[in-house]
């Protein structure tokens, strides 16, 4: 089987949509549950739920778009590349914050922090491999500072990254490389698959 073979376009396309779904639903349920007294026993653990179905539904559109759209992938790659620099930092903490809101005395939340916290170490342990390859990190760093924000501050002058970005990214679309040897894709998908097993545990 080849390469490109692997990545089954209508089945993903389907991913996609349930994605959209999902994270739908879960605005339409916290609206409701807004209307009712007890509110506040619910919104930790709902907003949390619904935020990872909106990094899920995001992360899904632009895998989707850059697999679709091989020959643009200097915009797709990039911009996953600083989605998945974002939600490293981001996701950790917004479940670590409504861990903590759960636990804290006095909390209106009627969620059990201890199955959240045996989930947030499962996700963790499945995200280590990223965090532990440090040129990768570095190299995604280097990518969100430079390429992914090429419009640049007021002391960024050189558009070097952003030339050596495009070069590489039309050589792959040149060479026929296909997308799935991405490290950045390989690592989105570990991200985006810890990511699934943390909200279906709960």
């Amino acid at each position: 089987m080849s390469v490109e073979a692997e990545f089954d376009e209508p089945k993903f396309r389907q991913s996609v949509d349930a994605a959209r779904k999902a994270a739908e639903d879960t605005a339409h349920v916290i609206v409701t549950l807004k209307q009712r007294d007890d509110w506040e026993s619910h919104r930790p653990g709902v907003e949390l739920i619904f935020y990872l179905a909106l990094v899920d539904y995001e992360t899904k559109v632009m895998v989707h778009r850059l697999m679709t759209s091989p020959d643009d992938r200097y915009i797709w790659e990039k911009y996953l590349a600083l989605h998945l620099h974002e939600a490293l930092q981001k996701v950790p903490k917004r479940i670590s914050d409504a861990i903590r809101e759960m636990g804290r005395p006095g909390t209106a939340s009627h969620a059990t922090p201890a199955k959240y916290i045996a989930a947030y170490q499962v996700l963790k342990d499945a995200l280590k491999p990223i965090h532990s390859d440090k040129d990768f990190m570095t190299a995604l760093r280097q990518i969100r500072n430079s390429v992914a924000a090429h419009h640049g501050g007021k002391s960024e002058t050189s558009m070097d990254a952003s030339i050596y970005w495009m070069l590489t990214s039309s050589q792959g679309v040149t060479e026929g490389r296909s997308p799935l040897r991405s490290q950045i894709l390989e690592y989105v998908t570990r991200f985006g698959h810890a990511v699934q097993d943390f909200a279906h545990s709960l």
